[in-house]
């Protein structure tokens, strides 16, 4: 919500506007990106670990190719196959910690299942959205996505869930300096700060160079769940981790060398 806010105030500084009759598609594309993609998500990391996390949410690249050849928008050459098949049996390696045998005994598996459906709408949210990111700046698309998608979370905040046992009104009284640092923190730099980042590193450098940071990202959120959450992680996840980017880059890889013979 507090990204939300923030992004209403810096397109109505910069007056950008955006045509009445996109906003159904917009709705639909806030609904995916953010209301249902952060409740699935935080509701995930409630019964898996932050490092199955981020292992599993790297795969949306390949549900993309996926989605994009069952709608026959792409076709699969062989790297590309190569590349999902590595990408899915690492997918089994982080759920099942190595024993592929009892995969669905794990006692991470349902947020690993959530998060990994967590996966696939962002891969629905991307192909939805290729008409839109067209047609606005990226900064403005995003930032209406935002708005529109923060204001269908306002039931799962102000009604007590799942997720959410107390509303957000009888937490306000108790809220503590950590909390609003935290909230902060994910507003400003987790959300209006990183897709400003990366929509100008498209815009210096090109999509090709500035995708290729995208498979940092696991890296650092593996490290930072072993060094603040004091997680642990096996040889056999790491394995399975190293094969899930391995596979998305030699999926993404392939798309890639695809698109340059067709530019040529």
């Amino acid at each position: 919500m507090t990204a939300a806010i923030l992004f209403g105030f810096i397109l109505t500084m910069k007056k950008t506007c955006i045509h009445k009759k996109d906003i159904p598609e917009l709705i639909i594309m806030g609904f995916l990106s953010i209301t249902s993609y952060f409740y699935i998500q935080y509701t995930g990391l409630l019964y898996t670990t932050s490092i199955n996390a981020s292992l599993l949410l790297a795969t949306s690249p390949v549900w993309t190719t996926i989605a994009s050849v069952v709608m026959g928008q792409e076709q699969v050459n062989r790297k590309s196959a190569v590349g999902i098949l590595i990408a899915f049996l690492g997918v089994s390696l982080v759920i099942s910690r190595g024993n592929l045998f009892s995969l669905f005994a794990s006692e991470t598996i349902f947020g690993d299942l959530l998060i990994l459906l967590n996966a696939i709408v962002w891969a629905a949210f991307t192909l939805y959205g290729k008409k839109i990111m067209a047609k606005y700046s990226p900064f403005t698309a995003v930032g209406y996505i935002t708005i529109f998608g923060a204001l269908m979370l306002l039931p799962v905040v102000l009604i007590p869930n799942q997720l959410n046992p107390v509303s957000i009104l009888e937490q306000l009284a108790n809220i503590s300096l950590k909390t609003v640092t935290t909230v902060l923190y994910l507003a400003l730099l987790c959300s209006v700060y990183a897709y400003y980042t990366w929509y100008r590193g498209i815009e210096k450098v090109g999509a090709i160079q500035t995708a290729s940071f995208y498979y940092i990202s696991p890296l650092f959120a593996l490290l930072a769940g072993i060094w603040l959450l004091k997680e642990t992680i096996t040889i056999l996840t790491l394995l399975g981790g190293i094969a899930v980017i391995g596979g998305v880059y030699l999926t993404n890889k392939s798309k890639l060398n695809g698109t340059k013979k067709i530019n040529k």
